[in-house]
């Protein structure tokens, strides 16, 4: 919503239907925590955006999915868990991610770590494949 590039090419994918974001209450609390960093704060309030609209739309666009099970698999950030639980719970095949700690582990039981920039590359080979059919 008001980092533009990838980020807002994979917003727009999930609010199309076109992938499915999964998302944990933990997530959740956890980027309503960061959004109330003073610098992120500037630039949302600068794009005109709130921080309970940000909140309100990863809510809408992803699937919440309940974590039963939990992980102890980065040590130098155990709080980085929080995804990899998710995405083994939900049986994701990818996590995007800029998170240094997330893409060195490259993939973790099925799910593969991949940067933002990556997954819309990969996106768009697949819509193009599927054109092509």
């Amino acid at each position: 919503m008001i980092w533009g590039g990838s980020p807002a090419d994979i917003l727009k994918a999930a609010e199309e239907g076109t992938i499915t974001v999964v998302i944990s209450e933990d997530i959740v609390e956890e980027v309503n925590r960061a959004l109330a960093y003073h610098k992120l704060k500037g630039i949302y309030q600068e794009a005109g955006v709130s921080r309970e609209e940000l909140v309100e739309t990863m809510l809408r666009i992803g699937k919440i999915v309940e974590v039963e099970t939990e992980l102890d698999v980065i040590k130098e950030d155990p709080s980085d868990n929080k995804f990899l639980e998710c995405a083994a719970e939900s049986n994701a095949d990818y996590i995007v991610s800029g998170d240094e700690h997330l893409l060195k582990i490259e993939r973790y039981k099925k799910s593969k770590m991949i940067s933002p920039r990556q997954f819309i590359r990969l996106l768009e080979e697949l819509v193009a494949k599927n054109e092509r059919c």
